[in-house]
């Protein structure tokens, strides 16, 4: 409430129609309810449910289809192996739930990529589900991608990307760093420089996605 600029408090990856209205109840101004794992109408029947009640009392509602990996035991949930969206599919699940974002997947996975694992984003596929779904497209997952395919994801329709893990690996990077001295203890030593590289990451993060200087659209 004290912000400078308008806030929105999300649920991310909401596990049940109950813990979505816990959310709303609470106070969040949008949900996101995740059904991705259910077959497709499951998936489109819960999210259609979320959308009834959510929209009732003004808060937006987020779905998703098609599943997002995941990297390590230290990262979200994920599934072993990505299922990519199908365009076709997207445009049946919008028109059948009336969601107001749709978290889409083209390859990206929660936390950050091993070595052995190199991220590839199907820019292509993206297109396809932009040019058949004219509503907002989310991006979870969007950590320790390159530069230049996760910036490029934003030019081709892309409106919102989650990112987690490059903003905590540069906070406790830098508390590592300062740890290293055995005669610091005060956390005021500690925390200020490991928020400052945390704010670094961030704001290059929303350079990086043209997010800078949006507050003037509200």
């Amino acid at each position: 409430h004290r912000s400078s600029v308008p806030v929105a408090i999300h649920l991310d990856h909401g596990a049940s129609y109950e813990q979505v209205l816990t959310a709303i109840q609470a106070g969040f101004t949008s949900v996101m309810i995740d059904g991705s794992m259910l077959p497709f109408d499951e998936n489109v029947a819960i999210t259609k449910k979320v959308v009834d009640a959510a929209h009732v009392v003004g808060v937006s509602v987020e779905g998703e289809l098609g599943t997002i990996g995941k990297t390590d035991d230290e990262a979200e949930d994920g599934t072993a192996t990505i299922i990519y969206t199908d365009p076709e599919d997207a445009v049946r699940f919008v028109e059948s739930t009336g969601v107001d974002s749709l978290a889409i997947a083209i390859g990206t996975c929660h936390g950050i990529y091993p070595a052995s694992m190199k991220p590839e984003l199907k820019l292509d596929l993206l297109q396809e589900i932009k040019k058949k779904v004219t509503l907002p497209l989310v991006l979870h997952g969007g950590s320790n991608n390159p530069d230049g395919e996760i910036g490029e994801s934003v030019k081709l329709g892309v409106n919102k990307i989650n990112i987690s893990s490059d903003i905590k690996v540069a906070y406790h990077n830098k508390m590592r760093e300062i740890l290293a001295d055995p005669g610091v203890r005060e956390p005021n030593t500690i925390q200020p420089p490991s928020i400052a590289a945390m704010k670094v990451v961030a704001a290059h993060k929303i350079e990086l996605f043209a997010a800078a200087n949006t507050v003037e659209l509200y």
